[in-house]
């Protein structure tokens, strides 16, 4: 009969809980939750699912785009030209910096990206460069400001971003046939934006008054 020894309970009880640890790792596997475009989950509707080049994807993992459910839908006093407006909003201020006697509308940020997972560091930027709480109604602005699902970081989508919206929009639905505004700037006077009637991404002066459909990732 082998005598009982320490070396001997170590290794039972190594095996035991390799043993656990396998079947628990199996387990998550099995009742991991996936996701498809349309589905409601945090705050909103799964908008786009992370590829393989994009660069929030990770190997084995899901991660992706939450949509909103629906567009913003405001009504405001627009502070340059005094009407009201509900549901549209300029790329960044259309108010006048009487300082420099310039449209302050047309600061350059120069550094937004195009991207897939460049929309939240873009709103951010545009955010520094015009303060939500002075400019409380531009489009960067508002869809920070959203709180759909009680998350707090939502962001303007990106142009390449916005593009996955548009192609994703009869599963997400809400939209109008209009255009949006992405993050994504070209220079000092412009930006990208999309067009929900027909899938074309066209460039605009930041004054002109657009939808806005605020994302976060998941």
């Amino acid at each position: 009969k082998t005598p009982v020894t320490n070396n001997n309970l170590t290794r039972v009880r190594l095996a035991f809980l390799l043993a656990v640890l396998s079947i628990v790792s199996i387990t998550a596997r099995s009742f991991a939750v996936t996701y498809k475009i349309g589905d409601t989950y945090g705050g909103g509707k799964v908008a786009y699912i992370y590829q393989p080049g994009d660069s929030g994807y990770v190997k084995g993992e899901q991660h992706g785009l939450i949509a909103a459910e629906a567009d913003i839908n405001t009504t405001y006093k627009d502070a340059w030209d005094g009407d009201s407006y509900t549901g549209v909003y300029v790329w960044s201020t259309s108010q006048f910096e009487n300082t420099n006697n310039t449209d302050y509308a047309y600061k350059e940020i120069s550094s937004t990206g195009t991207a897939i997972s460049d929309g939240a560091a873009n709103t951010d930027k545009i955010l520094s460069m015009y303060p939500a709480t002075k400019y409380p109604n531009s489009a960067a602005a508002l869809a920070r400001a959203y709180r759909g699902g009680g998350f707090d970081d939502w962001f303007l989508p990106s142009i390449d971003e916005l593009k996955q919206l548009y192609e994703s929009k009869g599963l997400v639905g809400g939209y109008a046939d209009y255009t949006y505004w992405s993050s994504s700037e070209i220079n000092p006077s412009m930006a990208w934006y999309h067009i929900f009637v027909n899938g074309i991404r066209r460039d605009s002066n930041k004054s002109y008054f657009k939808r806005v459909r605020p994302v976060r990732v998941f």
